[in-house]
């Protein structure tokens, strides 16, 4: 149990390390283009790239479940200083945004393979009734290192410039490779398969599709996770903004408060996933959209009747409580997929979801853009329009899932 323990040590500690550098390079390399090029729309599509990739999700799950997924974790680190490295030698010289692209693109690809072989891997270091604790840790170290990240660079960026940042990032993922290789993992070797690379992945992935397809939780637990980000994290990332800077009209700090809350309360969200979620089974599970679309109307119906300052505070407390809810959801079913998918198809599986759910964001960006895109002061109507789809969602988990029971869940494992 000690080992377990400090191997837990190990994976948090180096999961930090390596997204924070992650984040602090991003964060400089965005910077840098905005200000090289002064152009948004060349801003916004070096940001669009970097979203791509984890479309190749599914393959990293694949190797995750091939080969042993410490000595992996290492190798992406590795990968991730050398990417580094060039992008520091990109910076300094040629400042060619073309080059930086085509480099974000490929960490991009290495981070999209970090996720599930992480994800994957934390079922082998504790025990099922550890998940959603462990979990919940991991998630909100990793978030923590994303809002962190920027405010320091922020800091260091005008008195250090872009160069010293990505230069400081590569010491992050050597460091981030040094701590992981004292990782120790059980893993057992799996049968050769005859075939070329290609064809031995592409059969892997077959099988992990195959295992989504065939165990109806898991592939609830997909749809579920895909309506989440959707709708309700989408709101968040476009609603948001306008409701603060076009409805209340709130001054910079105020909105970077605004902003930072539903940040915070995600994280808590995830470390408090375990005491959250004790209660929650997959035939009740459709309360938590009930919940979350009823605080949208009583938002709506209070930011249409009170001041700007009121309007606020409401909007402070709607985001805490819905911004908890989401993130400790999300920590409940990744523990429950990671509880009742074989461990040979563990790494296939959550690459899945992931990939299902990331792709579920930009699409549900775009829709809440055209909900909101004649929006001046006045947001009852997208409002009311976001509140009746969430309880509508609701309404389809309540039909899908009255049905299922706690023992029909963990009679799927095999």
């Amino acid at each position: 149990m000690k080992g377990n323990k400090r191997n837990i040590i190990y994976l948090m500690l180096g999961q930090f390390i390596s997204v924070f550098g992650g984040a602090i390079l991003r964060f400089a390399l965005s910077l840098f283009v905005l200000d090289v090029t002064g152009r948004a729309d060349v801003f916004a599509t070096v940001l669009a790239i970097s979203s791509v990739p984890v479309l190749f999700a599914p393959i990293g799950g694949a190797i995750a479940d091939r080969f042993d997924r410490k000595i992996l974790m290492v190798l992406m680190d590795v990968a991730n200083a050398i990417i580094a490295a060039l992008l520091f030698l990109v910076v300094g010289t040629s400042e060619s945004i073309l080059g930086i692209g085509i480099l974000i693109f490929i960490l991009a690809i290495v981070g999209s393979f970090d996720t599930p072989v992480v994800g994957a891997s934390i079922p082998l270091l504790v025990e099922e009734h550890e998940l959603e604790k462990i979990n919940g840790l991991s998630n909100g170290i990793l978030q923590l290192s994303n809002v962190v990240a920027p405010i320091i660079g922020g800091i260091f960026y005008g008195l250090m410039g872009a160069k010293l940042l990505v230069a400081s990032s590569i010491v992050f993922f050597v460091i981030a490779a040094i701590v992981e290789s004292f990782l120790k993992i059980p893993f057992e070797k799996r049968e050769r398969t005859t075939g070329t690379v290609m064809e031995i992945l592409t059969a892997d992935l077959k099988d992990g599709f195959k295992e989504v397809k065939n165990n109806q939780v898991i592939f609830k637990s997909i749809v579920i996770a895909a309506a989440i980000n959707f709708v309700l994290t989408s709101f968040f990332i476009v609603g948001l903004p306008i409701i603060l800077r076009m409805t209340l009209r709130v001054n910079d700090t105020m909105y970077g408060i605004g902003m930072g809350v539903f940040s915070l309360s995600s994280i808590v969200g995830a470390i408090l996933a375990g005491p959250l979620t004790k209660n929650l089974k997959f035939n009740n599970f459709y309360r938590v959209f009930t919940y979350s679309g009823i605080i949208l109307v009583i938002t709506n119906i209070l930011l249409s009747m009170t001041s700007a300052s009121i309007g606020f505070m409401v909007v402070l407390i709607m985001e805490i409580i819905i911004g908890m809810m989401l993130s400790a959801i999300s920590i409940y079913l990744i523990s429950l997929v990671q509880k009742i998918t074989p461990k040979a198809n563990l790494g296939k599986v959550m690459a899945t979801i992931i990939a299902v759910a990331q792709c579920a964001v930009p699409l549900g960006q775009l829709v809440m853009g055209l909900v909101f895109r004649n929006t001046t002061t006045n947001v009852f109507l997208p409002l009311l329009m976001i509140s009746v789809f969430v309880l509508l969602i609701s309404f389809v988990c309540f039909m899908m899932f009255r049905e299922t029971k706690e023992s029909d869940i963990y009679t799927v494992k095999e």
